[in-house]
């Protein structure tokens, strides 16, 4: 039986590597690698790049904005821009007077 382990590469790993075979191998720091363990064997695989996991407050902006969604409410982008100029400008202009006091 294999044990495996991943690991990252880093400027700091353990792991000495010929510069060449890394070039040929395509490994750079940052590539996340597998490690396969058997008797007298180490067999090394890259990985595909890691995928971007939401957080938890982004997962619920999404399920709140796909439920307004499913209740047939909606704002156009062009709206939706218009409306941050306009919040942006009315920010500016109230500490803009906040600070003429």
């Amino acid at each position: 039986m294999a044990a495996q382990t991943i690991v990252t590469v880093r400027d700091t790993t353990g792991l000495i590597i010929p510069l060449s075979l890394q070039r040929q191998a395509g490994i750079k720091t940052g590539d996340r690698l597998e490690f396969e363990v058997s008797s007298r064997t180490i067999t090394i695989r890259a990985l595909d790049p890691a995928t971007y996991k939401p957080t938890k407050s982004e997962l619920a902006a999404i399920r709140k904005g796909e439920a307004a969604l499913a209740r047939g409410e909606h704002v156009s982008l062009s709206d939706f821009l218009n409306g941050m100029d306009r919040n942006r400008r009315k920010a500016g202009s109230r500490a803009s007077r906040k600070a003429s006091r």
